[in-house]
């Protein structure tokens, strides 16, 4: 019976949202976001989420000002997902997400004078249908992720993958013995 009470909860709870706080925040109902998903949607950015999207845990979803959000039917996000969009994420249907997975499609900008700025820059993020990316992957402004990619454990993304790809990070073990 919990996912039961968990989705209409949640229905309410974002009915109530997309009512009083933004009219562009569209939830497509059966979904079961869990109750600790947290939503930070300005008034005016636009965010979609399809039918029979499911998270498991905490997981973020950030929509900054005039930022777009469309994650499609039958997403899976796993424990600690986090999408932080200033401009466009879009997240095509069926795709699976591991644990701890981020999506920025921001960073700031930085110059050797002033170090860190507050100012970003910003690229959309295109993700294929299909797709299945790994725990602890970072994906990068500016990167396009054709269908049905599987991306690896631990990967930064920042580019184009092409569709069908497998993607891993040559991470080498290095083994040394303690000396006495």
């Amino acid at each position: 019976m919990k996912p039961y009470f968990r989705t209409i909860w949640n229905s309410i709870r974002y009915s109530l949202l997309c009512h009083l706080r933004c009219k562009n925040l569209i939830f497509k109902f059966p979904n079961l976001l869990g109750y600790n998903t947290r939503l930070v949607v300005d008034k005016t950015s636009y965010v979609y989420v399809g039918k029979k999207v499911i998270s498991d845990g905490r997981c973020s979803i950030i929509a900054d000002k005039n930022a777009r959000i469309e994650i499609g039917e039958g997403v899976y996000f796993n424990e600690g997902m986090m999408i932080s969009s200033k401009k466009s994420v879009v997240i095509g249907a069926g795709c699976q997400f591991g644990p701890n997975v981020k999506i920025f499609d921001n960073d700031h900008c930085f110059n050797k004078k002033q170090g860190v700025l507050s100012k970003h820059n910003m690229e959309s993020i295109v993700i294929g249908k299909n797709c299945w990316i790994a725990s602890n992957t970072v994906i990068l402004r500016g990167s396009v992720i054709g269908d049905n990619c599987v991306i690896g454990a631990g990967c930064i993304v920042k580019g184009n993958i092409p569709t069908s790809s497998i993607v891993t990070q040559e991470n080498s073990l290095k083994i040394v013995s303690l000396k006495e």
